[in-house]
């Protein structure tokens, strides 16, 4: 480790990331990864690697074909049918953690659900991983206040992530989700 950063990725991960992911969305999720790593670190929560080990998975779903995508939903997520086809890949992603990875842990896969529209009493992890993805320096506007805020304090950091993304998303797509507004309704 150098400077709170996890420099070598697991070859195995590393070479299912390069398979499963484009470019610019692997070196998105190894920016992920170091931010909810520092987050972790700067807030003294335990097992900072799983926070790494999360940001790193969370998009391996990204690129599935809608297809595949709407059968894996249809089977083993029935109840969130309802959320934008942008959402899919949240559930998808976890779903290929948990049966290609073998990955169990709840909390990490919790997350990996949550991170595109949270959701009302997340865990720690879930929103870390959720404001990191938001505020990814590599998603190109200055995001270092925010940043700088989780580090400091990850529940305020956390609000006002959440705050700004409920402005964005009105403004971008003028559309909204039932987890996304309890989300709104309970930690704003």
């Amino acid at each position: 480790m150098k400077e709170g950063k996890i420099v070598d990725i697991d070859p195995f991960l590393n070479a299912y990331l390069n398979k499963m992911l484009k470019e610019k969305r692997y070196l998105h999720s190894i920016s992920v990864a170091n931010l909810m790593f520092d987050i972790a670190n700067s807030n003294n929560l335990e097992n900072p690697i799983n926070y790494y080990v999360c940001g790193l998975l969370h998009d391996v779903g990204k690129y599935l074909p809608l297809e595949e995508e709407v059968k894996i939903m249809e089977k083993y997520y029935k109840e969130y049918l309802f959320l934008p086809e942008y959402a899919y890949h949240s559930y998808t992603s976890a779903f290929l953690v948990e049966n290609q990875l073998n990955i169990s842990d709840l909390e990490i896969l919790n997350a990996i659900r949550n991170h595109t529209t949270g959701n009302k009493k997340m865990s720690k992890m879930s929103k870390i991983l959720f404001a990191a993805d938001k505020i990814d320096p590599l998603r190109g506007y200055d995001s270092s206040k925010m940043i700088q805020n989780m580090k400091k304090d990850y529940k305020k950091g956390f609000k006002e992530v959440v705050y700004e993304t409920k402005i964005f998303l009105k403004e971008k797509h003028n559309e909204s989700n039932k987890l996304s507004e309890d989300m709104y309704d309970y930690y704003l």
